[in-house]
């Protein structure tokens, strides 16, 4: 139910046939192969899904980073550090593990991958994806169910993983997407 206002062709998402801009002026946009109903909506691009990362990050640093913190303290595990200081710490950073670094912020990573998927799979969107009036999307314009929910959330792990090109691919894809809307069969797309 869907057909992406763009400058460039586009596919059915039901047969993936190539659709061309000329379909979304029609009076009842269809696909020319499958005769599907199409719906004209815009995607969000880069800085605006970005813009919505950032006031979503700033919930999770002030809800589940708090609680993070206060599991820490209560803890208090050994620093990752030692007692390295300054340059001698810059230095170490590169010696400790990732698993280590997984297990100390486990808690905080489990609290963010909830709020993502339950706010898309029930909504559509988080509060900073409400703030921006963006939403997210699977190919018939609903939000996604919780399995691909959670296929997106990790769909986000992986991109940040690979130096954040999971992210920056949204810049180049002719449908805005990334790697995550790629795994997970999603969309953002800009309300009206």
């Amino acid at each position: 139910m869907g057909l992406w206002r763009s400058s460039c062709p586009t596919v059915c998402p039901v047969c993936d046939a190539e659709i061309g801009p000329a379909v979304a002026d029609a009076e009842q946009p269809s696909c020319p192969e499958c005769t599907h109903a199409l719906r004209p909506l815009r995607v969000a691009g880069l800085w605006r899904r970005t813009l919505a990362g950032l006031l979503d990050g700033a919930v999770l640093l002030l809800t589940a980073g708090l609680l993070n913190a206060l599991l820490l303290m209560w803890l208090d595990p050994p620093p990752l550090l030692g007692d390295a200081r300054g340059l001698d710490a810059m230095l170490r950073v590169l010696d400790v593990p990732v698993t280590a670094v997984l297990r100390r912020y486990a808690p905080a990573l489990l609290m963010a991958a909830l709020y993502f998927g339950l706010f898309w799979s029930m909504f559509g969107q988080t509060p900073g994806h409400r703030v921006l009036r963006l939403r997210v999307v699977d190919p018939w314009g609903q939000p996604p169910r919780p399995w691909w929910a959670a296929v997106r959330v990790l769909g986000h792990g992986l991109g940040l993983a690979i130096g954040a090109m999971g992210w920056l691919w949204v810049a180049f894809d002719r449908e805005k997407r990334g790697l995550h809307d790629h795994l997970a069969r999603t969309y953002v797309v800009r309300e009206t």
